[in-house]
């Protein structure tokens, strides 16, 4: 991705500048950024197993939204995460959880 320094009017430029473009302007952490046109894969090419790995995910991010709602598994979750050695894996809090719970569904 290339950062882009326009000028006004195009500093707040968002999208692609017409259709069939194959590039993008989008605002990340405050600047401008130029990249390709992220590419979708066509669902009839993915495999059972990859459909398989995406719910377990989406699963996961779902259970770990109610679990560090709830103070007390918030407080374990908080726990496992500040035990982890350093350097630390994972960053947040969130992001540990849906790891930790994605290796469990496996």
């Amino acid at each position: 991705m290339a950062k882009a320094d326009l000028e006004f009017p195009l500093d707040g430029i968002h999208g692609s500048p017409y259709s069939k473009s194959e590039i993008y302007y989008a605002n990340r952490l405050g600047e401008t950024v130029i990249s390709h046109y992220p590419k979708h894969k066509d669902p009839a090419k993915i495999t059972a197993h990859q459909h398989e790995l995406s719910n377990n995910f989406r699963q996961a991010v779902a259970k770990a939204g109610k679990e560090l709602n709830d103070p007390q598994r918030r407080t374990y979750w908080q726990e496992k995460f500040n035990a982890q050695k350093k350097p630390k894996k994972y960053k947040t809090l969130r992001g540990f959880v849906i790891a930790q719970l994605t290796k469990k569904s496996e």
